[in-house]
């Protein structure tokens, strides 16, 4: 292998997996804003069938067939919040996992440079040496 190659490869991949977590995460929100969203619209569902109106009783099964339609919704996105926390969290343990092999790359890198430049040196030494007996 040569010089930082694998470092080099795994350190591409940590940015691939940085950008895998920061989606799933995104993903994660959106289904946070829409559950809240949901949230929301059945609260106000709920607040106009208290309301007193001669009119109320026209209107009345049309709100809760709303209601039935925001609650199924609302069991959907959080159906798909446990999963997309589960996503965050399976990217996350990956992104741990790579970015300790990138480091420990890293390090063997580094020690296969030292190493070079060590028997450089020796070698130089060993040349100035022998030079000098003749």
């Amino acid at each position: 292998m040569s010089e930082g190659k694998r470092s080099d490869r795994l350190a591409r991949v940590l940015a691939v997996q940085e950008r895998k977590r920061q989606q799933a995460e995104w993903a994660l929100a959106e289904l946070v804003r829409e559950q809240k969203g949901l949230e929301d619209t059945r609260d106000e569902l709920l607040d106009t069938l208290g309301a007193q109106s001669l009119m109320q009783g026209l209107f009345l099964d049309a709100k809760v067939s709303a209601l039935r339609r925001n609650d199924l919704a609302l069991a959907a996105v959080s159906a798909k919040q446990v999963d997309a926390r589960e996503r965050v969290r399976t990217e996350n343990m990956t992104e741990k996992r790579v970015e300790r092999a990138a480091e420990a790359a890293l390090v063997e890198d580094r020690i296969a440079q030292d190493a070079v430049e060590l028997l450089s040196a020796l070698e130089d030494h060993l040349v100035a040496r022998a030079a000098s007996l003749e």
